[in-house]
């Protein structure tokens, strides 16, 4: 007998805890907004978690997880509650005291297991990857990593995901790699992992408010259909979120 196949459908989004950018001049104009918790930000939050709160399983970077600059509350959980999404996996990577959490993190309408936080290797520390496993159908691990700037620490960094992927369960690899889906490296990533980058038709993401980068990005083992992809023209954050519907 044939195992019935599962859908869900996802999201990756680089929230910028919630700061809003939507053009470059405010990099200085809301520069206070790095420090400081704002009303608008709350209201941020409220539109992202309704954009979110349709899909199965979301991936969110750069949230805060409980500084000053978030009111001394998880944006992981704010959104979660939000939106309807029971589960939550979250990831602490930076601490500037006295001010953020810098974070990543997975909300998700069914239970995760077998919860992963590695950080990754880099001439400067403060990026990870997180790992869960999505427990519905025949499960699915999914990693949502935020990778440094700098090609020779984003090889390093990606190397090191591939040691901690599933070698015979379905996985998607998603967030906001800061290269394009044609940077070799990323190419030899997903050759090394017997997986896919999801690359046509390329989707520029960054940023937001003209977008002319692909840095955030879906990529999928073979044992994974992925349709539907798209980004959401929307000015909460200087990246555009990616969502995709996903088979395994």
């Amino acid at each position: 007998m044939s195992r019935k196949s599962q859908s869900l459908q996802i999201l990756t989004w680089n929230i910028q805890a919630a700061i809003g950018t939507t053009k470059y001049s405010q990099y200085l104009t809301r520069a206070h907004h790095q420090v400081f918790n704002t009303s608008a930000k709350r209201s941020t939050l409220e539109k992202i978690a309704e954009i979110v709160r349709t899909y199965d399983v979301v991936c969110l970077q750069e949230v805060d997880l409980g500084g000053r600059r978030s009111g001394f509350t998880s944006q992981a959980e704010q959104i979660a509650t939000l939106s309807g999404h029971s589960h939550v996996a979250v990831q602490q990577n930076r601490a500037i005291p006295g001010i953020s959490l810098h974070g990543n993190a997975i909300l998700s309408r069914y239970a995760l297991s077998d919860i992963h936080d590695f950080k990754l290797p880099g001439r400067v520390k403060g990026r990870g990857c997180l790992i869960a496993n999505v427990q519905v159908g025949q499960g699915i691990s999914v990693a949502n990593l935020h990778l440094s700037l700098g090609r020779d620490d984003q090889s390093q960094q990606l190397q090191a995901i591939g040691q901690h992927l599933p070698r015979k369960n379905p996985f998607l690899v998603v967030g906001d790699f800061n290269c394009t889906n044609s940077s070799t490296h990323l190419e030899a990533f997903a050759e090394a992992n017997s997986a896919q980058i999801a690359n046509h038709p390329q989707i520029p993401t960054f940023p937001s408010w003209r977008p002319q980068r692909d840095l955030d990005h879906i990529v999928y083992s073979d044992s994974v259909t992925l349709d539907h992809r798209r980004s959401l023209a929307l000015q909460l954050s200087d990246h555009l979120p990616v969502s995709a519907e996903i088979r395994f």
